[in-house]
């Protein structure tokens, strides 16, 4: 046992001299053999590829299996873009009207006040307010400033944008009347004279509804569509409660809604207005009833006897377009009231039923009405002058003016951008010498989305009302008529 010991005593010092024994497959260094444990060339100081000739090594195999995806080198961040100079604001348009009596129509009357507009809209009113540098400034002391006028119909001044011609003289004329927006057809324009920028504003939210006693199987169509869009309501309620319990239910079939039946729905959905032409007492009453009994919005044009049951009216929460110098004759064979009064807008207004007022022809629309053929008297067939008429029906000068602005603004459904004076709005602007419905008042500037439009000192176009600009008319001393032979 002894010798044993000593035996493997002897050995433990030569085994830490000369290392332990190999074993297949491991190196002398006690590395496994693979390939991560041959040194590289470049490891060894050697550029790849300089193998030593005549080397009896053999070369290393090549690794099996996927090659390890190289690493992607590090992102190299981009370079931040060259700081651009900061450009400067970019450059706003003002215009400030000083010094006039401004007559803003849903907010009162503001003596020497000041309007800043900015970019064609009104951008501040009230009284000595500061001028921005650089604004366009237009001294109206002793003028009177005024929402620009809007037409609820119209022809030959303005149409789409591409069939206006904004050199027209009928534009002119109408700027020259202190007229900034128009209906004409399907369509609400601006009166740009010079220029198509900011000419469209909307679509005509009207639609003709032909309920004449005169057209029995028309009127019994009309009312046969709006009961069977009614009655489809009320089947597309029940089917909606329907469908909350089983989902899978179809849709109702909705291609029978057109032509008609989809007028009748625009209607009743509040998306379009009914347009009526109605003189008599008894196509008011018919239309208005079937306004009452289906809900929807309803224009009347004329309503020349709307003054005998206003009420009527009132109830189907109706608006009129009044033309307070419109004539119908009173039939002496009737009993009941009949025929127009100049008092028809007055009446109306008493009763609460909004209006806007709209000439007797030529200009705006043909018909009847003054009207020389030429230039001459055309003056006497614009808004301003049909809304004093209004006035001498008994209507207050206030409502006359809200009539041809706001009101006929609301009737189109433009209230929101034209009508009144108020921050936000555009900037249409008639600015006359002297109050809006005096007989002997001029617009002396008519402002369109913030450019002036028409200028009568640089247009000139009524100088034959009032030559040189004089405040009062030539007075004709001569005696008249001149006998034959007297000169002239």
């Amino acid at each position: 046992m002894s010798a044993t010991i000593l035996l493997r005593l002897l050995l433990v010092p030569c085994l830490l001299i000369t290392g332990a024994p190999s074993l297949p497959g491991q190196d002398p260094g006690g590395r496994e053999g693979d390939e991560r444990a041959v040194s590289s060339p470049a490891e060894d100081g050697e550029s790849p590829g300089d193998a030593e000739v005549g080397s009896d090594d053999p070369p290393p195999r090549p690794r099996r299996g996927r090659r390890r995806r190289p690493e992607p080198p590090a992102a190299t961040p981009t370079p931040p873009p060259p700081e651009e100079e900061s450009s400067s604001e970019e450059e706003e348009d003002w215009l400030a009207v000083i010094g006039g009596t401004i007559h803003t129509v849903s907010g009162g009357v503001v003596e020497r006040g000041t309007i800043l507009v900015r970019n064609g809209r009104i951008h501040e009113v009230g009284v000595e307010l500061p001028v921005p540098s650089g604004a366009r400034r237009l001294d109206v002391e002793g003028h009177h400033v005024y929402p620009g006028l809007v037409a609820v119909n119209s022809v030959g001044i303005v149409g789409g944008e591409f069939d206006t011609d904004p050199y027209s003289f009928t534009m002119l004329l109408a700027l020259a009347g202190g007229v900034t927006t128009a209906r004409s057809g399907g369509s609400i324009s601006k009166l740009t004279y010079g220029t198509l920028d900011g000419l469209e504003v909307g679509s005509s939210p009207f639609v003709t509804l032909n309920y004449s006693t005169g057209d029995p199987a028309g009127r019994r169509k009309l009312r046969e569509a709006f009961e069977r869009i009614r009655e489809f309501r009320r089947e597309s309620a029940r089917h909606a409660e329907a469908k909350e319990e089983d989902p899978k239910l179809p849709d109702l079939d909705r291609k029978w809604i057109k032509g008609l039946y989809a007028t009748a729905e625009q209607l009743m959905d509040g998306k379009r207005v009914g347009y009526a032409r109605v003189r008599e007492l008894a196509e008011i009453r018919a239309i208005c009833g079937l306004a009452e009994k289906y809900g929807f919005d309803l224009v009347l044009d004329g309503a020349e006897e709307g003054w005998i049951e206003p009420g009527v009216i009132a109830r189907a929460g109706a608006r009129v377009i009044v033309t307070p110098r419109a004539r119908r004759d009173r039939d002496d064979r009737r009993l009941a009231p009949n025929g127009s009064s100049i008092q028809n807008a007055a009446i109306l207004h008493r009763h609460g039923v909004r209006f806007a007022i709209f000439p007797v022809g030529s200009l705006f629309a043909p018909g009847g009405g003054v009207s020389l053929s030429g230039l001459a008297g055309r003056d006497l067939l614009h808004l301003a002058m049909e809304a004093a008429f209004a006035v001498r029906g008994g209507l207050s000068d206030e409502e006359a003016i809200r009539a041809i602005t706001l009101g006929a603004a609301e009737l189109l459904r433009i209230d929101e951008r034209v009508g009144s004076i108020e921050v936000g709005k555009d900037a249409d602007l008639v600015i006359t010498d002297g109050p809006l419905l005096h007989y002997l008042s001029l617009p002396q500037y008519t402002i369109v989305n913030g450019r002036v439009a028409y200028d009568q000192d640089e247009a000139g176009v009524l100088d034959h009302v009032r030559r040189d600009g004089r405040p009062e008319p030539e007075v004709i001393r001569e005696p008249w008529p001149r006998r034959l032979g007297d000169p002239f």
